[in-house]
């Protein structure tokens, strides 16, 4: 089932329901920068098959929810927090507000949760390779290709195109020239967002603070970008009066179970969509029932 989400500041996102018979809940399902929508897909079939509502979508300018050239946008990669992730949120506690709400938010798809003015709404946020994103932090390997695309391809295509056609280069999605201007600013601080130079200034003050949303942060060691040190740079500026869990996966060197940034949601590692999927059970089965 198709549904058309209109933001506060009137930018359409395309989103697809799938629909579970008796579902006890619903999970949204917010993707990586710049990542295909279908890759999320044989996921989202999974949990609907275990009782689930799924609502997979894209942010502004990706996929389905890309409805105009990238030239012509003029979309800041703090938008995915400000406006769609809010949008989203209060477009399934609107159609289904009897049933508990979860977000699943890869990367950038939970690190910006915390930006949403509604993120209260949820019932829990499962992080899955949320961290900062700091260059120089990443493997030597990684972080000359993240320097190389933030630092000399993305502001060399922004001045001739006015957006970044990285999916010619096949790294991803294209993506517009203020996602990367803001994302790649982010990714020089060693606290992301949190950061003096963005922190009460264009990411408000107080953004994840009092973040009082039952959190469950899924990691791996072989991640290129949520190593040990992003990781902590990250969830370390986050309170919560709840607690926040943390499961690392330890990735042994040439092991074909291999996980890296992208593997999280590969059908190879469905040890990982069972953890989800078992944390989830837990928090919907301990949420104590609402009185009407």
């Amino acid at each position: 089932m198709d549904i058309n989400i209109l933001t506060d500041d009137n930018v359409e996102l395309r989103t697809t329901l799938y629909k579970a018979n008796n579902p006890k809940a619903v999970v949204l399902i917010n993707p990586g920068t710049a990542t295909k929508t279908s890759y999320y897909l044989p996921f989202a079939k999974y949990l609907r098959e275990h009782g689930f509502h799924v609502i997979l979508w894209n942010y502004r300018g990706f996929c389905d929810s890309k409805i105009s050239h990238l030239k012509d946008c003029h979309y800041q990669y703090s938008d995915i927090g400000r406006y769609d992730i809010p949008a989203v949120i209060d477009t399934a506690k609107r159609l289904f507000n009897d049933l508990p709400l979860y977000c699943v938010g890869h990367s950038a798809g939970g690190q910006q949760v915390g930006l949403a003015h509604n993120a209260d709404q949820l019932d829990a946020l499962i992080a899955v390779a949320v961290s900062a994103g700091y260059f120089s932090y990443m493997p030597l390997r990684y972080r000359l290709k993240a320097n190389f695309f933030f630092r000399f391809l993305a502001p060399l295509s922004n001045k001739v195109f006015n957006y970044v056609p990285a999916k010619s280069f096949k790294l991803m999605e294209d993506l517009p020239a203020g996602f990367t201007e803001e994302w790649g600013a982010w990714c020089r601080e060693k606290e992301l967002f949190f950061s003096d130079k963005f922190y009460g200034k264009t990411i408000p003050l107080g953004t994840y603070k009092n973040f009082n949303v039952p959190t469950f942060v899924f990691t791996a060691d072989d991640d290129e970008i949520c190593t040990e040190r992003n990781l902590h740079n990250f969830w370390k500026n986050v309170t919560s009066d709840r607690p926040i869990t943390f499961k690392r996966y330890s990735i042994g060197r040439g092991s074909d179970q291999s996980v890296g940034h992208f593997g999280y949601f590969r059908s190879k590692n469905t040890h990982i969509w069972q953890d989800i999927l078992e944390t989830i059970n837990k928090v919907h089965h301990d949420k104590p029932l609402q009185t009407l």
